[in-house]
C-alpha cells in the first residue's frame, strides 16, 4: 500500500483495497504497518502525536470494515495505541468487527523509540479454522528468540506488516525472510506500506521452500492473493523436526 499524506485518504484507500480483495472470497486479508498514517515513518517526530490523531478512527474503521467483508479475517497491520502510560506499535486481527486479538511489537526501531513507542514483552499466536496464526512486526524478524518463541506457540502462517524507509538497504528477493522461513517451517506473510521507497518494504507471500509471489518495486496499491499449500507445509515441519 502506498502511504497518502492524511489520514482519510489512507483509510479510503485501504477500504477500496480490502474490499477488492474481499471479492477473492479468501480466509485472511492484511495490512501493513502504520497503514493508516500519513507520510513516511522517518518523518515520525512524536508516537503521543500520531496516537491521538489516528489510533481512534483506525480502530473504528477495522471493527466497520471487518463487519462489511463477514467470515474472512482482517490482519489490521498496525496502530499505535496507548496502554498503561505507554504507547506501543500494535497490530491487531479480526473477525466479523470483532477483536480476536492484538500484538505489541517487541522490536521497535530506532526512529519509533525515539518518538517515543515502547517495546512489547509477548508473543501472540491465534488459532483460526484454517491455521494457527503469529503476528509480528516488521523489525521483529531480526529476533530469533521472538520467532522460536512464536513458532514454539504453534504459529504456521506468521502475518508480518512492515514500514519501508528510505534509509533501508537495497536487497534482492526477502533474504531475512526467507531464512526465517525455511529455518522455521512458517510462512511468512510480509505486507508493506512504501512511500518514496520500496527498499525493504515490498510485500512477499514467502513458504519455507521460496518466495512464492511478490509485488513490483513500483510504489503503488497493490494486491496479490496466493493458496497456501498446508499439507506441504506439514510435512516440511515433520522433516524439519527429523533433522
Amino acid at each position: 500500500m502506498k502511504v497518502r499524506n492524511s489520514l482519510k485518504s489512507n483509510i479510503k484507500a485501504a477500504s477500496a483495497g480490502i474490499h477488492k480483495a474481499a471479492k477473492q472470497n479468501p480466509a485472511f486479508i492484511a495490512l501493513p504497518e502504520y497503514f493508516s498514517v500519513p507520510g513516511c515513518m522517518e518523518d515520525f517526530t512524536s508516537a503521543e502525536e500520531i496516537c491521538t490523531k489516528t489510533h481512534t478512527e483506525t480502530i473504528k474503521f477495522l471493527s466497520q470494515v471487518s463487519k462489511e467483508i463477514p467470515d474472512i479475517y482482517l490482519v489490521g497491520g498496525s496502530v499505535l495505541e496507548e496502554d498503561g502510560g505507554k504507547i506501543f506499535n500494535t497490530s491487531t486481527l479480526w473477525k466479523n468487527g470483532l477483536l480476536i486479538g492484538k500484538y505489541k511489537k517487541k522490536n521497535p526501531i530506532a526512529a519509533e523509540i525515539k518518538a517515543g513507542v515502547a517495546r512489547g514483552k509477548e508473543p501472540a499466536v491465534f488459532a483460526t479454522e484454517f491455521c494457527k496464526v503469529g503476528l509480528l512486526v516488521c523489525a521483529d524478524m531480526f529476533d530469533p528468540v521472538l520467532i522460536k518463541q512464536t513458532v514454539r506457540l504453534g504459529a504456521e502462517v506468521v502475518f508480518l506488516p512492515v514500514a519501508a524507509m528510505g534509509t533501508h538497504p537495497s536487497v534482492k528477493g526477502h533474504p531475512l525472510t526467507e531464512k526465517v522461513a525455511s529455518e522455521n517451517g512458517i510462512f511468512v506473510i510480509k505486507v508493506g506500506n512504501v512511500c518514496s521507497s520500496m527498499r525493504g518494504g515490498r510485500s512477499a507471500v514467502i513458504a519455507p521452500w521460496g518466495i512464492i509471489d511478490e509485488v513490483s518495486d513500483a510504489p503503488e496499491d497493490t494486491i496479490i492473493t496466493t493458496e497456501l499449500d498446508m499439507p506441504r507445509l506439514s510435512e516440511y515441519r515433520r522433516n524439519l523436526n527429523r533433522s
